[in-house]
């Protein structure tokens, strides 16, 4: 309580001032981008008050299927019992993500299984290199280039449960037009080798679905395609959630580790009672 005895809230979720800080403009705006991004494929989409913004493709990859917390998880169960109601609908067996930027409880005991602490970096507003003269990146306009988009994805990521890929899944026409979404492509003797997304919200642009092939890495690709979904919008701030095997190819752009996110695997069977 301050001397006035006015309540001091805790700086997080829809109630806290855009600008206040940057985790809370981070999580509310990644929130928005997984939830514009859902809505223009078709996918179940909702927001619960106290727990934060869940989206389900049913895909097999549990990225695309995401619960973000909003604000620290200070009612357990009234979260776990959240994620149960949302996911246990519609009939899939796809697992699904609990996005967390606060260390949680252990949720091993009710069937959920640890994914890791990915680090957060961000990015001030900054100058930023040129591609490797023979990497020709493009955006995400038509049925071929969402072919190849997905096809890096599902290879250099990788995530074999896409695979093989055959037709346009993740991006179908409708959400390659998702608002504030932009998706890439780069190309050398016009195989794509690499790819990449960048979300421009009101304060920052986030970085998404960076992937490169195994056979093309160690060439700069990785980098160009960073860059280029970082350049979305070059006079705001850029986040990203990297990898520790991705992070120096981040630092060398600039980004800098900011804390640890907390990500557990869920799946539609699970026990969510404390």
């Amino acid at each position: 309580m301050t001397a006035d005895d006015t309540y001091l809230d805790d700086g997080y979720g829809l109630r806290t001032a855009s600008a206040d800080n940057l985790l809370n403009d981070f999580v509310q705006e990644g929130a928005a981008s997984f939830a514009t991004f859902a809505a223009a494929r078709g996918d179940r989409h909702d927001r619960v008050d106290g727990v934060g913004t869940l989206v389900d493709a049913q895909s097999p990859v549990p990225f695309f299927n995401r619960a973000v917390l909003e604000q620290p998880m200070a009612s357990p169960q009234t979260v776990l019992d959240a994620l149960r109601a949302f996911y246990g609908q519609g009939g899939s067996e796809a697992p699904f993500l609990l996005d967390s930027s606060w260390p949680t409880p252990d949720l091993s005991a009710h069937g959920f299984t640890l994914m890791g602490h990915p680090p957060l970096m961000f990015r001030p507003a900054a100058p930023l290199p040129d591609a490797p003269a023979e990497l020709h990146i493009v955006p995400v306009a038509d049925d071929q280039t969402a072919l190849d988009f997905e096809h890096v994805l599902a290879y250099g990521y990788p995530a074999p449960q896409m695979q093989p890929v055959t037709k346009p899944t993740v991006l179908p026409p409708a959400a390659r037009v998702a608002p504030g979404w932009h998706h890439f492509v780069g190309y050398v003797n016009d195989k794509p080798v690499t790819a990449g997304s960048g979300y421009e919200g009101d304060r920052l642009v986030r970085v998404d679905n960076i992937a490169t092939l195994d056979e093309a890495r160690g060439r700069g690709y990785g980098l160009a395609i960073t860059a280029a979904a970082t350049a979305v919008n070059t006079d705001k701030p850029a986040t990203l959630i990297a990898s520790d095997l991705g992070r120096p190819i981040y630092e060398r752009l600039g980004y800098v580790a900011l804390l640890r996110l907390t990500y557990w695997l869920g799946t539609r069977t699970t026990s969510v009672r404390l």
